[in-house]
């Protein structure tokens, strides 16, 4: 082995057969959820991580999002991503694994699609207001009538 400064160097060499160590041609990589948001109030990404990484640790590519404390639309995935990295034998977890079939059903929420909001009919708002409201009315107290304060 050629050795420069306690640094195996027959990897990087360019007169001899590189010795290829498992580490620097796979990665086991894991479509899974990362935990977002505050306390009370869970926020998740589908990320792809390699499985030696934390779950709220680093993470490779960002394929999605999933909001459980919205009612409907609660998710997104990039289907195109996804397939992407089970080409290349990324494995899933079971909730990523129920997502991802979600949204291959069409459920969700498109990619890069803006956030609905709610319409409000403004007319029936006001028409919903009676006509005939009517503020109470306040007189001013005469300042001779209020009551003068003592000093002490």
């Amino acid at each position: 082995m050629d050795e420069v400064n306690g640094v195996n160097r027959t990897f990087f060499s360019a007169g001899e057969p590189a010795i290829l160590d498992w580490r620097y041609i796979t990665m086991a990589t894991k479509i899974r959820l990362r935990r977002m948001g505050a306390r009370n109030n869970p926020f998740y990404r589908l990320v792809v991580a390699d499985s030696r990484f934390a779950t709220t640790g680093r993470y490779l590519e960002v394929l999605g999002w999933y909001d459980p404390k919205k009612a409907d639309d609660n998710f997104s995935v990039k289907l195109d991503r996804v397939d992407y990295w089970q080409g290349v034998g990324s494995q899933m977890s079971s909730t990523a694994k129920s997502l991802i079939k979600k949204a291959r059903a069409g459920e969700g929420v498109a990619p890069g699609a803006a956030p609905r909001k709610a319409i409000i009919d403004t007319q029936a708002v006001l028409d919903a207001v009676p006509d005939a409201v009517e503020a109470p009315i306040i007189e001013d107290a005469p300042v001779e009538d209020a009551p003068e304060k003592q000093e002490s």
